[in-house]
């Protein structure tokens, strides 16, 4: 069901056009969320689901990069640990049937009491390829994804990097 959320996310951002927003970048706060990250404007927020099923997607396009941050909350604790990290990445992965994981890494931004890599997909959509970069995040009541999307770059635009380094969360023992 997540899975289906993630692709429907997906091809929902992907299909809007790339629209020029503000280009002043301001710290956005998501207190449901436990979490906060620079964007070049205000995003919007999108609820598919409910309680514990519930994924929260906030997005912002600015130019020609959507920024991406998508988490999920569980009144549960979950185990924090390798397996249970895996589980998730698969399982987002898998959501996103029409993208190539290029390379995992190290994350770029640690956070505390979180397991979290770096990820670069590459996306056919339609007939436009697209670079989706970022962080995978697994912690005790909250799992994120916190992805930059853009298309036809030969480097990897500097705010993208700015955004997703950006990411912090508000409660590390949450």
């Amino acid at each position: 069901m997540r899975y289906r959320v993630l692709a429907l996310f997906l091809l929902t951002c992907l299909a809007l056009p790339f629209a020029g927003q503000t280009d002043q970048w301001q710290r956005y706060k998501n207190d449901g969320g436990n979490f906060s990250a620079l964007m070049p404007g205000q995003p919007t927020e999108n609820v598919n689901g409910e309680g514990d099923k519930a994924s929260h997607t906030i997005q912002l396009i600015s130019g020609t990069i959507g920024y991406t941050v998508v988490y999920v909350s569980n009144s549960a604790e979950q185990p924090v640990n390798e397996e249970t990290f895996k589980i998730y990445r698969d399982a987002f992965l898998k959501g996103l049937p029409q993208c190539n994981l290029v390379k995992e890494d190290s994350t770029s931004h640690p956070l505390q009491g979180y397991i979290g890599r770096w990820y670069r997909m590459s996306c056919d959509i339609g007939s436009v390829k697209m670079s989706f970069i970022g962080n995978l995040y697994w912690g005790k009541h909250y799992a994120y994804a916190v992805l930059a999307m853009f298309s036809g770059a030969s480097q990897d635009p500097p705010e993208a990097e700015k955004f997703y380094n950006s990411f912090s969360v508000l409660g590390s023992s949450k």
